[in-house]
């Protein structure tokens, strides 16, 4: 009987000591199977988060390539304006010299104009003259000589004459002059510049 109690204390302690080895058998299994569920859960969390984090840092590259992109494209746009103004000021630079040879050419031709007038101005006093002298010498002459003569000449040297005649004298000889040529003469008297004045009394 105490053989059996003894076995029976026997078996209960094995029992006690089977269960509290399974016990620490599953705890042991548990605890391994959880730091691989917690180690499983955090590489699941990098990998997942590790896409995000990627695009932002592919963001931020694509971002700086932009800006440097960007920061070229007007330092080239710089370079053309400045291209731009350097050819602009060349060109005021030409204007300018041009424009001096422009006005030194005008300053020139107004000289010459001025130059030129006092020749003409001249020339017309000098015409003039001859043409009151050519007067003087047909008012002398007899009005049948005058007449013929004046008939032959050049029908604008013959009104010159006649316009500086004194009126008398240029009536008589006005009768000694063909109607076709008088006529032909006097067009040409009331053609002429200055012919509203009245000829030489």
């Amino acid at each position: 009987m105490r053989r059996l109690i003894l076995i029976c204390e026997i078996l209960v302690v094995s029992l006690i000591v089977l269960k509290i080895a399974a016990a620490g058998g599953l705890l042991q299994k548990m605890v391994p199977d959880a730091s691989v569920l917690d180690f499983n859960h955090a590489i699941a969390n990098v990998t997942q988060k590790a896409p995000e984090a990627a695009p932002a840092r592919e963001t931020g590259e694509d971002a700086l390539a932009k800006e440097r992109k960007l920061i070229a494209s007007l330092a080239e746009k710089e370079k053309q304006l400045d291209s731009r103004e350097s050819a602009i000021k060349e060109e005021e630079k030409k204007l300018q010299a041009l424009k001096g040879e422009i006005v030194t050419k005008i300053d020139t031709l107004k000289g010459l104009e001025g130059r030129l007038s006092g020749m003409l101005d001249t020339v017309k006093s000098a015409e003039d003259k001859r043409l009151r002298d050519l007067a003087t010498v047909f008012e002398a002459t007899a009005p049948a000589q005058a007449g013929p003569m004046l008939e032959k000449m050049d029908k604008k040297l013959a009104a010159g004459i006649i316009m500086n005649m004194k009126s008398k004298k240029a009536g008589a000889v006005w009768g000694h002059i063909g109607a076709q040529r008088a006529a032909e003469i006097a067009k040409e008297i009331t053609s002429t510049p200055g012919s509203k004045q009245e000829p030489a009394n």
